[in-house]
């Protein structure tokens, strides 16, 4: 049970990558060490894992629609009840400035997905990490709970590194096909606090 992850729809040779095939390796080395769930090969925690960790995958270097395997053709996606985003937003915007879209301490607009993919690789040199906690419903009405970690070894907009270890909880509700292909995947999250220690400041929803 040594829970590597299994990134799908990597192998064919027509994929066209946003800066070549993506290597694993480190981040999945990371991943390992700082997990907090050890799930069962097989169990529907690993299974949902591995489809999530797909479309991140998929949504980070890939850059045409069709080449994304692991969502349908109606492919939709919004983070705490807002604004839909598709495939092609996803390419064009980036996973940061969508999933952070509503945040009122990162102004998504002001970025573009090279800012922003480069700020957090900076400020996370030695990857984000994200794993899932519970799955509470199974699909095709998919329910569960994640974390998402990483230390802060990087400055971040001008501010110091901390080396703080930073994390941040959520829950995701998702309708699922029936060969287990994401159709609309709903994030719900309070970024604030995670973004605010990135910021060295002190969150004005916080007390």
């Amino acid at each position: 049970m040594n829970g590597k992850p299994t990134r799908m729809f990597m192998d064919d040779p027509n994929i066209q990558w946003r800066n070549g095939k993506p290597d694993y390796t480190k981040a999945d080395e990371v991943y390992l060490q700082g997990r907090t769930k050890h799930h069962e090969v097989g169990s529907l925690e690993e299974i949902v894992s591995n489809i999530i960790k797909t479309f991140e995958m998929e949504a980070q270097h890939k850059v045409r629609a069709e080449d994304f395997g692991i969502v349908t053709s109606d492919f939709k996606m919004n983070t705490n009840g807002g604004r839909y985003f598709t495939i092609p937003n996803l390419i064009e915007r980036g996973t940061y400035n969508l999933f952070l879209d509503d945040s009122p301490l990162y102004d998504a607009s002001k970025e573009t997905r090279e800012s922003s993919d480069n700020d957090f690789k900076t400020t996370f040199p030695d990857g984000f990490s994200w794993e899932v906690l519970e799955v509470i419903h199974g699909p095709p009405k998919l329910v569960f709970t994640w974390r998402h970690w990483a230390t802060m070894n990087g400055p971040f907009k001008g501010n110091e590194p901390t080396g703080q270890l930073l994390e941040m909880y959520g829950c995701v509700t998702a309708d699922v096909s029936p060969d287990n292909k994401l159709q609309c995947v709903h994030f719900y999250v309070d970024a604030n606090p995670f973004i605010s220690k990135l910021r060295n400041d002190r969150c004005p929803l916080m007390h």
